[in-house]
């Protein structure tokens, strides 16, 4: 009797776990409580205290998804910034091949500023660092006493 009470509670863990993946996977991808109720047939108090309970999964997946979904359409910042970098290229060659006297002309200097102002906007500081920083000054170890060290 007593292996048979705890096959069914091992089972209904098991159940539970599955439900509960199921209903990270329907919530990340946006359904609502009433829909995940209904199709889970878990009523709407425990799904929201499931929510609180899993929020950082929902996140996650939430998050997986949309790099996902920007890598199939190549919407990141570094697809932009090799797109409008071959674009000012080749604005620039095309500016190189024309005199200033050329109507169009104004039109390709206004594209030149718009794509350079894009790419000045999307690219950040690069800054490699080797050695622990306080305030954005580096730490010189050679002045410290040991005892500094432990005391911060």
């Amino acid at each position: 009797m007593l292996t048979s009470i705890i096959n069914i509670e091992v089972k209904t863990v098991a159940i539970t776990q599955k439900t509960k993946q199921q209903f990270i996977e329907l919530r990340a991808e946006g359904m609502s409580y009433d829909k995940i109720a209904k199709k889970l047939k878990v009523s709407k108090t425990t799904l929201i205290a499931w929510s609180r309970e899993c929020e950082v999964d929902i996140a996650n997946l939430q998050t997986i998804a949309l790099e996902a979904l920007q890598e199939r359409y190549k919407v990141g910042q570094q697809h932009r910034l090799e797109l409008w970098s071959e674009q000012l290229e080749m604005v620039r060659k095309e500016l190189k091949t024309r005199g200033l006297g050329d109507i169009p002309t104004p039109k390709l200097i206004e594209l030149l500023d718009t794509l350079s102002e894009k790419l000045k906007n999307e690219t950040t500081q690069v800054r490699f660092k080797s050695e622990p920083y306080i305030k954005d000054e580096l730490v010189d170890f050679s002045k410290m006493k040991t005892s500094d060290y432990w005391n911060g």
